[in-house]
């Protein structure tokens, strides 16, 4: 089924590519062929999740999403035929970039053809888990207790079409096509702006694939690589107008930034770093003015641009307006509001944001960047706090250094301007504001572009050859004995996918036990954020999440019990593996004969995160929450626990 699933997303998004490709061959000629066909097959990517947006609010929409989408894309085609594809001979040019894009993607499929893990934290968190639950709803709704639902969900409801036809593999699939396209669309785009028949372009897309955290990702559910390549595409498309007046690029900056806006908050970082470097080139007359008739300011241009990003974001954000009051919930809950929000959950979750790298402190900032490239404990979640990060979420050292390469060369042009103002700034802005590795990849893309023009155009260019070549070499060296080695043997059949979940999600076989409860059932999940496994309904229960349970204004276990049964909660599933040892005993001790005394309760009633925990356990303890079943069954000290209300 897996298989199957994969080609059915290719040939869809094949179809989408080749409905881009006619339009953008007829709005922007100028682009090299291969260009064309990358970033046409994006954005019509792009224009799909937007759609899946449009029809998700009507009743029953997603269920036959896919169906208006091939039809609409067929239509598209057929109007703009005659810009078609490229020309068989052109064809050729693309042939390096296509085959080492499919070398390096042999790992890649094996994760896209695997079951998650627990490397997958955010895709089986929200990234499927969302759109099983609006699938299952039939439409997109208000999840209570999943923030994240709230986010820009472009790349998700790609998600959606994919769960439907396979799973997480079909889902996965559609992350696979973002990658191979990218790959295309930065071959083509380096050419351009380079010059070469063939390997300027090859060393950008050898650059992008080659990035630790880019090829690991495009096996997930994740959806950094799209994002990123939305906003380094942005970030491209600004330089090539501010720099050669191509006007007409603005548009094509302004849809690439309006869906990077549309698939993720921080594309909005993008946006102040275009219009930071635009407004500065303006002033400082950067950009050569144009002494063509007729030709328009660069103001008119950006102003353009940012209209274009504005409306093409903007559903996402009225979508959330609606929902929460908030456009961008929870962010900002200070001076925006929010449904199920308030202040005390909006510091837990800075405090969270905050939690990843060596903080904002100036010296640090050469760490920072440093670490990037090799080992980023600190910079990716969980265990951040502890360094414990994985090297596949690092974004490597050939695109850092090739923007080295290129500051220290003298030889910048008026577009590596742009293009490493726009980086840095971009830089600093996630140094300030949450330093996790996998947003970079948004600088990683326009920095593989310099990376090929250093190769062909700078004196160190054999430095940038070889940065490139051993990271590329490592990077699938990597990733292929990490998926060989686990998760080859479930794609070959040797382990059952069952198997292979129950030893690699341990929430996996008490999901089971929960779909098969009998009557109506609603799981309140403490510690556990894997709902995705459940058939049936949940909500993350934790008070950080969401102000619908009311802890606050609880004081006894039998109060907590009737709310959550006001709720329609059935049961309670506890997670006591990130517990503190000393502390879990303690509270397990509660439950049964050695209940708090008051000044534990005293002590615990002022930190909610403590106080839901006393609750928890006065209800256990008054019989108002009973035992089902402990995890691994037959434990004398259990990794988690199943709880039933009862009266």
């Amino acid at each position: 089924m897996g298989g199957w699933s994969v080609l059915l997303v290719l040939i869809i998004v094949s179809v989408l590519t080749l409905a881009g490709n006619s339009v953008v061959s007829r709005k922007w000629p100028s682009l090299d062929p291969a260009e064309k066909l990358g970033v046409g097959g994006l954005l019509a990517l792009g224009v799909s999740g937007l759609i899946g947006l449009l029809l998700g609010v009507v009743p029953h929409g997603l269920n036959w999403g896919l169906a208006v989408l091939l039809g609409a894309a067929t239509v598209v085609f057929a109007v703009n035929r005659k810009a078609g594809l490229p020309r068989i001979g052109e064809w050729k040019t693309h042939t390096i970039a296509l085959v080492v894009s499919a070398v390096l993607a042999i790992p890649v499929v094996i994760g896209v053809l695997a079951p998650p893990s627990m490397l997958d934290w955010d895709s089986l968190a929200y990234h499927l888990a969302v759109p099983k639950l609006w699938l299952e709803q039939g439409r997109i709704g208000f999840v209570p207790g999943i923030h994240h639902s709230n986010f820009p969900f472009t790349a998700e409801m790609l998600y959606v079409w994919g769960l439907q036809l396979g799973h997480e593999t079909g889902a996965k699939a559609f992350n696979l096509c973002w990658f191979l396209l990218g790959g295309i669309t930065l071959f083509g785009l380096a050419r351009r702006w380079y010059g070469g028949k063939g390997s300027t372009g090859w060393w950008a897309s050898l650059a992008f694939a080659g990035c630790p955290v880019v090829m690991w990702e495009a096996g997930t559910a994740y959806i950094d690589i799209p994002h990123g390549l939305f906003c380094g595409l942005a970030v491209l498309y600004a330089a090539d107008a501010l720099s050669e007046d191509s006007q007409r690029l603005w548009s094509l900056s302004g849809l690439c930034l309006g869906f990077a806006m549309g698939t993720k908050h921080t594309g909005l970082q993008t946006l102040g770093a275009i219009l930071i470097v635009a407004l500065v080139c303006q002033f400082l007359s950067l950009r050569r003015r144009s002494t063509e008739p007729g030709s328009k300011p660069s103001v008119r241009g950006l102003a353009l641009a940012l209209i274009l990003a504005v409306l093409v974001a903007s559903p996402w954000y009225v979508k959330s307006v609606a929902y929460t009051g908030n456009p961008v919930y929870p962010f900002f809950y200070k001076q925006l509001g929010g449904k199920f929000w308030n202040e005390w959950r909006t510091q837990i979750y800075t405090q969270e944001q905050k939690s990843f790298g060596v903080g904002s402190s100036p010296i640090a900032l050469g760490h920072a960047v440093l670490g990037l490239a090799y080992q980023p404990g600190r910079y990716v979640n969980p265990g951040q706090k502890e360094g414990k990060g994985f090297p596949t979420g690092a974004i490597g050292f050939a695109a850092l250094l090739s923007g080295a390469l290129w500051c220290a060369s003298g030889r910048l042009k008026a577009k590596e301007k742009v293009v490493l103002a726009a980086v840095g700034v971009s830089l600093l802005a996630w140094f300030v504001l949450s330093q996790q590795s996998r947003y970079l990849v948004s600088i990683v893309v326009p920095l593989a572009v310099l990376t090929a023009g250093a190769i062909r155009n700078l004196k160190l260019g054999s430095i940038a050859v070889a940065a490139v070549g051993l990271q590329a070499a490592y990077t699938w060296w990597m990733t292929w004995k990490m998926q060989s080695t686990d998760q080859l043997p479930v794609v070959t059949g040797h382990v059952s996918r069952d198997d292979y979940l129950a030893t690699h999600v341990p929430f996996y076989d008490p999901a089971q036990v929960i779909n098969r409860l009998v009557g109506n059932v609603k799981v309140a999940l403490y510690d556990e954020v894997f709902g995705y496994f459940l058939n049936k309904p949940y909500m993350w229960a934790n008070p950080g999440h969401s102000t619908l349970i009311p802890y606050e204004s609880c004081e006894t276990g039998s109060q907590y019990a009737d709310a959550m049964e006001s709720l329609g909660f059935t049961h309670a599933y506890v997670n006591f593996q990130l517990i503190d040892p000393a502390f879990r005993e303690r509270w397990v001790s509660a439950m049964g004969p050695r209940p708090y005394s008051e000044s534990e309760r005293q002590a615990m009633r002022q930190d909610p995160n403590l106080w839901w925990r006393y609750l928890f356990a006065e209800a256990v303890r008054s019989g108002r929450l009973k035992p089902v079943a402990a995890f691994p069954e037959g434990s004398s000290q259990p990794r988690s626990a199943l709880f039933e209300f009862a009266r």
